[in-house]
């Protein structure tokens, strides 16, 4: 089967990879209909190595597909229409019982480094015509009957991972109804949280970002300002005067590095929370919170990796029912052998790119 391949800094390749097949009873084998390019991905993309790719590694972890084989203990069935969560999940362990799958005592994660891949074999990767799903009837969500088309799968692939971490953020933070919501950053998992904001009931909506065409999308999902700019002083006045001279009830910071943080701690109201859910320090750029603000304001600090597939029946919900579609994250679709291209579209921030989802078979 082809699937897409980690080959070195900044190069990736769509390569000949071995079949997947059952090698545990709960193993489910995925026809993939539908993969995202994450921008996690770009740091693979960018600094593999590092992470502990060698040439050859497969990619991806946001995936849709088709069950086409299955164990005994799977708990789906071929022909099922499912979702699969970004990671492993045994749904047993304490943590999982917790709502905590992040760190779930099998956890793995898809297309990730395989010094993390607890489950047998080469590590999958959802960027690819199949996928070898361990622990499948915990990892695996079966997609509603009125949902399950290939013409919802722009709808539905979001949720696997972004809609999934800025829903994440948001609740980590405790968002009710009627609060100011600030999110930096405009990529996918921004425009998300934005989406979400709107789902819960925020009643201001603050976007940052540098890209007219994200913020776009992003007034489109519920925001109701969008700031491009980079002082901090200008986006604190901008911020104040939209929230009634407040600040916001929580932001959410995609970036997570040093100047966006210092951008929250601009935006953020005294008692209010800041969800960090972006991945800088993975390249070492790891934050400085301002502890005398934090102190002398009471301002909580929250956010981390997304909890599996825990948020998808709760989203699932809010899309069957017409509150969220977050669709129009997805900015451009292309075939699985046209993988290169689009991260590179992604990695170089082209006008107009937001996400890139993969379709193989297309």
């Amino acid at each position: 089967m082809r699937g897409l391949t980690f080959q070195g800094t900044r190069e990736v390749r769509v390569a000949d990879v071995p079949d997947p097949g059952i090698a545990d009873p709960g193993d489910a084998v995925v026809r993939v209909t539908m993969a995202g390019i994450c921008g996690s991905d770009l740091h693979i993309f960018n600094a593999g190595e590092a992470f502990g790719f060698q040439p050859g590694a497969r990619l991806g972890h946001e995936f849709i597909g088709t069950v086409e084989e299955a164990g005994p203990e799977a708990g789906v069935r071929p022909g099922d229409r499912v979702m699969a969560s970004v990671s492993t999940m045994c749904g047993e362990c304490g943590f999982c019982r917790e709502g905590k799958a992040y760190a779930c005592v099998r956890w793995s994660m898809f297309g990730w480094a395989p010094r993390t891949w607890r489950h047998g074999g080469d590590v999958q990767g959802g960027q690819s015509e199949f996928v070898r799903v361990p622990l499948a009837a915990t990892t695996l969500h079966r997609m509603p009957e009125a949902l399950a088309g290939e013409d919802r799968e722009a709808s539905l692939l979001p949720l696997v991972d972004v809609m999934s971490t800025g829903w994440h953020g948001l609740t980590a933070a405790g968002t009710q109804a009627g609060w100011s919501v600030a999110v930096i950053g405009d990529g996918a998992v921004g425009l998300a949280a934005v989406h979400g904001a709107r789902a819960k009931g925020a009643e201001r909506i603050v976007c940052l970002g540098h890209h007219p065409d994200r913020l776009e999308t992003a007034t489109a999902l519920g925001a109701t300002l969008v700031i491009d700019s980079r002082d901090d002083e200008e986006i604190r006045e901008a911020v104040r005067e939209h929230t009634g001279g407040e600040g916001a009830h929580v932001v959410v910071d995609t970036i997570s590095g040093d100047a966006s943080m210092a951008t929250a701690h601009a935006c953020v109201r005294a008692g209010g929370t800041i969800a960090c859910l972006g991945m800088d320090h993975f390249m070492g750029k790891v934050p400085g919170i301002n502890w005398f603000d934090q102190f002398t304001r009471n301002i909580s600090v929250t956010g981390g990796l997304v909890p599996g597939a825990v948020y998808l029946p709760e989203l699932l919900g809010l899309l069957e029912a017409g509150r969220i579609d977050p669709a129009p994250m997805l900015s451009h679709r292309l075939p699985l052998e046209d993988a290169a291209e689009g991260y590179r579209l992604m990695a170089e921030r082209v006008e107009g790119v937001t996400k890139v989802a993969l379709q193989p078979g297309r």
